[in-house]
């Protein structure tokens, strides 16, 4: 009995165990006979103008600055503006006191009058009648006036009459009021300058090219610049000008001038700009549908349910586009998601 039992439970086993290879055929079975189908987005290669971008850094730049200072020396009496404050062109800034210059150009004008005197005196000693000085010549005449210091005198009345006129500081034009740090009643000459007029309606993006991308840019040129500090904002400007010489560095200074109008753009601020050019007559593809294989470049495109591969030879590129030289046509579907896993006639469906 007991053999018996050991043989009938042998079989059982053996059973069981060909039951189990069988059920895992036909899941193995199942999984094999199972295809996966790939997901993918597509868009039609086109015709179209090819946009050409050339990203690089630059700064901001008023267009108009003025840095002023105080033509004569003397205490500051008067301080009207800070930094910050807006001016209007011809707006009163600062003023120093006038008692000191006022009486040095009294001094002038009465010198003045003493030298007409002696050169009077000095035209009736040689004969002449001071009325009619057209009757000596000029450079008889000039030495007239060296002598009775009648040409000294004049020059330092206009000095005076300068140094008068400007004991107070205008705006020559509307801006900003920058780096002024400047306090009354103290003497003007401690001060190498008053302020820095800043006319920020408009400004210059100063930025640099390599002498290989010079030939891309001509003056008149569209241009888009964002800030550094806030990328989200986008102003629209254009090329204003090349300088003609590379430096060392192999490096082209360009200018390009912005509207500034809503004050976006601040003096020294660092800007992202944008150049763009068109080319026409360009195949283009989006950037994500160029992918590399074999140390070549290639897309894959949609035909009858497939993911087709074709080598392509590249042109442009931008920010979001690339252009095709060669391999594909106008109007082919070419996949631009869901591609980076793909083999020649993988199964897809497509989902735009």
């Amino acid at each position: 009995m007991r053999i018996q039992n050991i043989i009938i439970g042998l079989f059982g086993i053996a059973l069981v165990g060909c039951m189990g290879v069988k059920s895992e055929e036909k899941v193995y079975s199942k999984i094999e006979n199972k295809k996966e189908v790939v997901k993918v987005k597509t868009i039609k290669s086109r015709i179209d103008k090819f946009r050409l971008e050339l990203v690089c850094n630059g700064k901001a730049e008023a267009k108009k600055k003025a840095s002023l200072k105080f033509e004569t020396d003397d205490i500051i009496n008067s301080v009207k503006v800070c930094n910050g404050d807006r001016v209007k062109r011809g707006q009163l800034l600062a003023s120093v006191d006038t008692y000191k210059s006022s009486q040095l150009l009294k001094t002038a004008d009465l010198n003045v009058r003493k030298a007409k005197l002696e050169l009077q005196n000095l035209v009736l000693s040689n004969g002449y009648k001071f009325k009619d000085t057209a009757d000596i010549s000029e450079k008889k005449f000039d030495i007239m006036k060296l002598k009775s210091g009648y040409t000294s005198a004049l020059t330092a009345y206009h000095k005076s009459f300068h140094d008068y006129n400007n004991t107070s500081i205008y705006s020559p034009f509307s801006g900003i009021i920058a780096d002024m740090d400047v306090k009354e009643c103290n003497l003007s000459s401690e001060y190498k300058k008053f302020c820095v007029v800043i006319d920020d309606s408009e400004m210059e993006i100063v930025f640099e090219v390599l002498e290989t991308e010079i030939s891309y840019l001509k003056k008149g040129m569209q241009v888009e610049a964002s800030p550094f500090a806030n990328p989200s904002i986008i102003l629209n400007g254009e090329i204003s000008e090349i300088n003609p010489k590379i430096d060392v560095n192999g490096m082209v200074k360009v200018k390009a001038v912005i509207d500034n109008k809503k004050s976006l753009l601040v003096d020294g601020m660092n800007i992202s700009l944008k150049v763009r050019r068109e080319i026409d007559n360009s195949l283009i593809v989006p950037k994500s549908a160029i992918l590399a294989r074999q140390g070549r470049k290639i897309v894959f495109v949609y035909k009858d349910g497939q993911a087709i591969w074709k080598y392509v030879t590249t042109g442009f590129e931008n920010s979001t586009d690339v252009s095709i030289v060669k391999g594909l046509t106008e109007g082919e579907d070419v996949i631009y998601e869901n591609n980076l896993g793909l083999a020649h006639q993988t199964e897809v469906v497509v989902e735009n």
